[in-house]
Order: C-alpha cells, then structure tokens, then sequence
C-alpha cells in the first residue's frame, strides 16, 4: 500500500486539539441513515463510534442472508449497512474519523471484502474495535475470537486495533464495585505479543473500573511497548459509578497525549485534566481577590 492510502492518526488528522487527544469529542451508536446524517453536518462531532453486527438491510429483497449492518444486539435489522455507511463518510469528505465496533468474528469476517473495497479512499483515523477477552467483573457476555479478530484485523496494519474486555457492571448490571485484575492485563499483552502486533493500539476501558486499577492500567501502558503507538480510550455508560478524582489521576498521569475520553457529559465536566480543576483555579482567584482588598485597605 503506498503512502498517499494510508489512515491518518487522530492527532495528526486534527490538528486543533495540539495532540491532546481527550479533546475528541465522540458519538455514540450511529447505527442509522438518520443518525449518520446528523453526525456528518455537527461542527462539534470528530470521532463516529458504530456498531457492526450480522442482519438485515430494512428496504431490500434478500432478507434471507445477513450481511453487515449497522446495529447493537439483539437488534439485527437497519436501515444502513457497513457498505453505505464507509461510502457515505468518504463522498461526504468531512473531517471525522470512525470506530467500527464488531459484535462477533462472523460479523468482522463478513466485513472484511467490504472494508477492502473502501480502503484506499479511508484517508481519516479508522479504528477497528472488538471486546476480544472476558473482564470484571465476572462479565459473562462472550467475547469476540481473540486471535481471529487480532490476526485479521493486522491486515489492515494502517487501522488502529481497538481492543478491550467484555465487562459487567453499571446500573444495568446493579454492580457498583470492581477493578481490572493483573491477570485480565497480562492475558490481553500475551495475545498481542503472540500476534506480534506493531500497528497502533489503543485499549478501551471502563471508566469506573480503570480508575479502582491505577496500577495495572498504568502497567498495561508500560508493558505495550511492542506496538509503534498505545492509547487508552476511558469510555463510560450512563449511570455507571465513577471515582472522578481518582480517574482523574490516571487520565493525568498517563499523558493526554495518550487518553482519549468516551463519557458522558456529567461525567467529563467532574474531571480536572490539567494542573489544577477550575474549582481550585476559582478558589485561588477569590483569595487573591479578598487578600489584595485586605492589603489595600491596610497600606
């Protein structure tokens, strides 16, 4: 593959954000003709996060063959397949990036040929996204083939492999305690090496579980050195508990450069990235306030 076809990265592909990747702002399921249309026209929207699964296209005759869609399970019909999807971000030519997020090895099989057939026009981040081994806490959703998914997925070295752990916990899970384990780490650096994987990699991981896992999430960092690029995605869904502080601390002390961060509003606006949270910087500028009135009273 020559140069010119090669996937941007995201910090090079946006350059406003000055390499601070937890300034990409993302969105969520665009699973639909609709939902892609309004996320192509928003100034604000850099990153399109889609599900991908095994179904049927709404509006077409062969409903007998399932093909890839745009859906999160149990739904398996929609009215925009993988194809129009990639065909409508390359001929609308905006500036976004794309995180294909495949549901199962059959369902990224399948994908494969229509990933091809578009490859040479995807000049923007493309990250291909799976839940490739079992995590916390205990979590019994099954994971996507491991070495199936990493092994083909290296076909396209110039993707970013988006690799994580199923997990069970949140408000729908009702499991409100919980951290990523040594061993649940080490499983996923084993594969990798395995695999020999050199592309980028960036590792998707729970919000409120990362921050109870400082240790071994600063490890998995350390111990990635394998790959030309590591990043960690912190993604959150609606409800879950999460340490603000401590999540914090994490994102803080492993590098913006390297954080990309997936969560709800309310959530984002508890986190302090920077030297000091704007609550301190408020507090700070009060107190010089008061303390030079009190000075000016006295001299």
């Amino acid at each position: 593959m020559s140069a010119s076809n090669v996937s941007v990265d995201v910090a090079t592909f946006f350059p406003k954000i000055e390499g601070n990747l937890t300034k990409i702002v993302w969105e969520h399921a665009v699973n639909s003709k609709e939902k892609l249309d309004n996320a192509l026209v928003s100034v604000n929207i850099m990153m399109l996060e889609a599900d991908v699964t095994l179904g049927i296209l709404n509006g077409t005759s062969n409903n007998n063959t399932p093909i890839p869609i745009m859906a999160h399970p149990p739904a398996s019909e929609s009215n925009l397949s993988l194809d129009d999807f990639l065909n409508t971000v390359i001929q609308r030519n905006v500036t976004k990036g794309i995180k294909l997020d495949f549901k199962s090895i059959d369902a990224f099989n399948k994908s494969k040929p229509i990933l091809e057939k578009f490859r040479n026009n995807t000049k923007f981040p493309v990250f291909l996204n799976a839940d490739i081994l079992p995590g916390p806490v205990n979590a019994n959703t099954t994971a996507v083939d491991a070495k199936a998914f990493v092994s083909q997925a290296m076909e396209f070295p110039e993707y970013t492999l988006s690799v994580g752990w199923t997990t069970r916990y949140g408000t729908k899970d009702n499991v409100t305690e919980g951290q990523y384990t040594e061993q649940q780490i080490q499983n996923m650096i084993n594969i990798l090496k395995e695999q020999k994987v050199t592309q980028p990699i960036t590792y998707p991981v729970r919000a409120g579980l990362a921050a109870n896992s400082m240790k071994v999430i600063k490890s998995l960092m350390e111990n990635s050195s394998f790959t030309s690029n590591v990043t960690l995605t912190v993604w959150s869904s609606e409800g879950d508990k999460v340490d603000a502080e401590k999540l914090s601390t994490l994102i803080r002390d492993i590098g913006v450069k390297k954080v990309y961060i997936d969560v709800p509003q309310d959530l984002m606006n508890k986190l302090y990235l920077s030297g000091a949270s704007s609550v301190m910087v408020a507090s700070i500028t009060l107190a010089v306030s008061l303390l030079t009135g009190l000075l000016s009273t006295i001299l």
